[in-house]
């Protein structure tokens, strides 16, 4: 008998898609996207999927619109490039929903199995999908 995956590792895996997703919806017909932060241009296999509000605050760790391509270099060791990330989401989603972001980020988000499990089956149909397109 196999051990039920925990509803945190359903988070985790649903959050590992959904930054896949976010990275292929960003790349062109040849597979490339580029950093939101720097403006490097790399492969969308080769990216991160970054958050602006760190994945730490569960209640935007699944929301798409906090997650953009960002190449490795930004995302894990670039600490000063919050600002650039700032004026991205600003022009992209405008300040009132930056804000909000920033408002609501404390708020914690309870998943319950069904709808993580169900979130997940309609995320890897989403990659699917876009697999078919890069």
């Amino acid at each position: 008998m196999t051990k039920q995956k925990t509803i945190a590792g359903l988070v985790e895996d649903a959050a590992t898609i959904l930054q896949r997703i976010v990275r292929m919806k960003a790349a062109d017909e040849n597979g490339y996207c580029k950093c939101v932060t720097c403006g490097k241009i790399d492969h969308w296999k080769n990216m991160d999927g970054g958050h602006y509000i760190s994945r730490t605050y569960t209640a935007h760790k699944l929301l798409e619109e906090n997650i953009h391509p960002q190449c490795k270099g930004c995302n894990r060791f670039a600490h000063k490039i919050h600002d650039d990330y700032a004026r991205y989401m600003r022009e992209t989603y405008g300040q009132e929903f930056v804000d909000w972001l920033s408002e609501t980020k404390r708020q914690t988000k309870k998943y319950y199995r069904t709808e993580i499990e169900d979130l997940i089956k309609e995320l890897k149909e989403r990659e699917k999908e876009l697999h078919k397109n890069i």
